[in-house]
Parts: structure tokens; sequence; C-alpha cells
């Protein structure tokens, strides 16, 4: 078979169109609450969501810079991912625990929910990051690792979006749709690793962890421990 119509080739060499329309999707959800608000939003929101938006770059760049056979380019563009993820993290946590510090603005008790929705995501991005560094001279499994990296970090941006639609009236409902949107978004990755002749690992790791996480969010906030928990990191972070 001719590896340049091999369709698991086709799909990734075309893989920073997907990522584009992920950027897009983001930008567009939290256009309301951030873009139209610059002036008005402190610096941890800011911190937030330059290095989110910078992620979101790097996952267009790189892509097509392998496509266009710029192979050094890739892996010295793809070195600023060392100073980059971190930087996400401390970000992230930083959210949570101003979100939990200023829970009186939000409905009772759902900042737990959305620390716990935050802390599987930060910490998931985190395993796939360096599942796709450890594997990189593995094309399959260094693209799928990364393409896991914005599923979860889109969750926030589709249960946004989702409030266009008429059908959409509560919080709790877009959360879960959300979730159902990104596991099919996971089946469809995997049918067409299927059809392509074989499956990868990181699409089914992916879709486990995210039905986990699907399920027990929607209990976290009832989890005394889990409560105390997070009261006592916002006092510390």
């Amino acid at each position: 078979m001719n590896p340049v119509n091999h369709p698991t080739q086709t799909f990734y060499k075309n893989a920073y169109l997907y990522f584009i329309l992920a950027m897009a999707i983001t930008l567009f959800a939290f256009m309301p609450s951030y873009f139209t608000r610059l002036g008005k939003t402190d610096g941890a929101h800011h911190f937030h969501g330059i290095t989110a938006t910078l992620w979101m770059l790097l996952l267009i760049i790189q892509p097509l810079l392998y496509r266009l056979k710029r192979f050094t380019w890739h892996r010295n563009v793809g070195k600023l991912s060392f100073v980059l993820v971190p930087l996400i993290i401390v970000g992230g946590l930083k959210m949570v625990s101003t979100m939990i510090m200023g829970q009186e603005h939000y409905p009772p008790n759902v900042v737990y929910q959305l620390a716990f929705i935050d802390f599987v995501t930060l910490s998931l991005f985190l395993l796939y990051f360096v599942l796709a560094i450890v594997h990189r001279k593995n094309v399959q499994l260094h693209a799928r690792y990364m393409v896991c990296t914005v599923l979860g970090p889109l969750l926030p941006a589709v249960t946004r979006l989702l409030f266009i639609f008429p059908i959409v009236t509560t919080f709790h409902q877009s959360l879960n749709i959300s979730y159902l949107l990104i596991e099919f978004t996971l089946f469809l990755l995997l049918l067409h690793d299927k059809r392509s002749g074989k499956i990868y690992v990181p699409y089914v790791a992916a879709m486990v962890a995210f039905l986990v996480q699907h399920v027990l969010m929607n209990f976290a906030s009832e989890w005394l421990w889990w409560r105390k928990s997070m009261d006592l990191f916002a006092q510390w972070f």
C-alpha cells in the first residue's frame, strides 16, 4: 500500500485543520466571557488564557510543520512544550483555587464539581503529553496522544457553546451533553483507526477515562472528603 494514500496518514497530515476547528470553537465559546472583556480581566485569567491559547497554536503548527517536512523545525518548536505545559498546569490550578475561593458567585457546591473536572482534565492532559513525548519516535502513538491533549480542554468551551441552542436550558444538561460529544468524537476516531487497519491504545484509554470521569463528575460535589480537600487546596495555592 502506498503510504501517501493510507487513510491514517491522510488524516494526520490534515490534523492541523482539526486543531484549527478546535481553536475556533474555543475562541467563539469564550468570546463573551473573556475575549471581549480583556481590559476587565485579572492577571490569573490572562495567564490561563494565554497559555491555553499558545497550546492550541502549538497543536496547529506542529502537524503543519510535519506535513511540510520541516522536521527540524518540528522538533525545535516542540521543545517549547517543555516550558509551556508546566505553565498550563500552574495556570489551571490557579483557576481552580480562584473559583473555590469565590464560590459565593456560583450555585451551591458546583465549584467542587468543576474542580473535580479540572483536576482530572489537567492530570490527563499532563499524562497524554508525557506519553506523547515517551513515544515521540512512534508517529502513530505520538500523534494520537497529542490529539488527546485537546479533548479535555474542549469540555468547557463546548459546554458554553451549547447554550446557543434553545433546548439546552441548564448547566448540568449542557455539561453532560458536552461529555457525550467528546465521547462521540473519540468513537469516530476509534472507528477511523479500525477502518485504517489497527486500533491504537491512546483513543481506547481516553475513551475509558472520559466515561469514568463523566459518571463520577455528577457525584463529586457530594463527596465531603473532596470538598474539604478542595477548601484546603484553595487556601494553600
